[in-house]
């Protein structure tokens, strides 16, 4: 998420020590961040030379999704806080159990708009002409997903030395 948020900075103040700055990190570890975002998404998000440091194509195509993903972190953390502050949610097993399960599924989709988006942003060079205004769309069924993942190999999750195990009974 780090990376994510390095990026969005780096976007607007297009300096990579004013983004430093106001992500309260040193330069190295914000260009080291955004070297591994990079080789995540699988090519450079900037062209940089001494003066000017602007979006290339995929920097471009990437930003609204990076933006959504970092807005929906910025929603599960404000989410987590009001469930973390409800009184005595360890005595509602219910509710820590889709606390839990929440975590999961962002944790899901996360990975998906990062790994499955970068891969639909490589167009083969017939279409690339004609795709390069154009804006990949991802959806994601999440109940779907859900089914499609084999709970049995997914680790035991332990809270408050109680252990939650999801499956689809539940």
């Amino acid at each position: 998420m780090n990376q994510v948020r390095y990026y969005l900075a780096l976007c607007e103040e297009q300096n990579f020590t004013r983004a430093a700055k106001r992500c309260g990190v040193s330069q190295p570890s914000l260009t080291n961040a955004i070297k591994r975002l990079e080789r995540t998404l699988g090519g450079p998000l900037f062209h940089r030379d001494r003066r000017n440091i602007e979006l290339t194509e995929l920097g471009r195509v990437v930003k609204p999704y990076l933006k959504q993903l970092d807005q929906s972190a910025y929603e599960a953390k404000r989410k987590a806080a009001k469930v973390l502050s409800a009184p005595s949610i360890t005595h509602q097993p219910r509710a820590m159990e889709a606390f839990v399960r929440a975590h999961h599924v962002i944790a899901v989709v996360a990975v998906l708009v990062i790994g499955l988006g970068a891969k639909q942003f490589v167009f083969p060079p017939q279409q690339a002409d004609a795709n390069t205004n154009a804006v990949p769309s991802t959806s994601v069924n999440v109940l779907q997903m859900h089914h499609d993942i084999d709970t049995k190999s997914l680790p035991v999750q332990k809270m408050n030395d109680k252990a939650f195990i999801f499956t689809d009974e539940e």
